[in-house]
């Protein structure tokens, strides 16, 4: 307690990647920060965050958007774009799919632009013991997307904005090497994944490629 009072008075500190003080990760595009990370278990900070802290595949996904959002907006420093991720809610307090069994997106990103808007749902997990795609709700979720995203027009945007896009992406934790056995006798490819808004996380050199898919909304090309 005497070390986290000491952290909170030192905001430079505080707003800071850490993983032994209060383990977090800070992104300056995060709606609230740090953001809390999950510590080991038996620790000192092996306790209960609401909403609870990120485990491995969502902090690792939100240090390769932190990276991402950095080299775009430094290629592109005329970008009108901004973007704002939210670390969402469970059940009853979070934005939720599903009545009967309940699906709540881990994290939430709003990319505003000018006149429109893109609203990605995402849910970095792993997927061995997931059901086949074919009866995976949670992967085709953006399927369904669309046709709330023209109820939403159909109700009347906010002045000024001409149009709203929703979609949204699972990012595997389990390696490409390994998922794609399960799928098309073997056969199928990154691209294959993506256009099913199934995303990995490539290694060097390409570890940002699978970002693009998210803030873009073509999703006919490879990761």
């Amino acid at each position: 307690i005497r070390d986290i009072r000491r952290l909170l008075a030192d905001r430079g500190k505080l707003y800071g990647d850490n993983v032994e003080t209060l383990p977090r990760i800070y992104f300056d595009r995060h709606l609230y920060r740090p953001l809390p990370v999950q510590g080991p278990r038996g620790t000192l900070f092996d306790f209960e965050w609401s909403p609870p802290g990120l485990n491995e595949s969502e902090r690792n996904f939100v240090a390769d958007m932190k990276r991402y959002w950095r080299r775009r907006c430094a290629r592109l420093p005329d970008d009108a774009a901004e973007a704002f991720l939210l670390r969402n809610l469970s059940r009853g307090k979070g934005v939720g799919f599903f009545e009967d069994n309940g699906f709540y997106p881990d994290f939430i990103l709003w990319i505003r632009r000018e006149t429109a808007q893109r609203i990605v749902f995402l849910e970095p997990h792993g997927l061995m013991h997931a059901p086949a795609w074919a009866n995976d709700r949670k992967a085709r979720l953006y399927e369904k997307l669309p046709e709330l995203a023209r109820e939403l027009s159909r109700r009347g945007l906010p002045r000024g904005i001409t149009g709203v896009e929703l979609d949204s992406f699972i990012i595997s934790a389990t390696p490409f090497d390994e998922l794609r056995l399960r799928y098309g006798n073997g056969q199928w490819t990154l691209g294959d994944f993506a256009a099913r808004h199934v995303l990995f996380r490539p290694a060097a050199p390409d570890a940002f490629r699978y970002m693009e898919h998210i803030f873009e909304s073509d999703t006919g090309k490879s990761p």
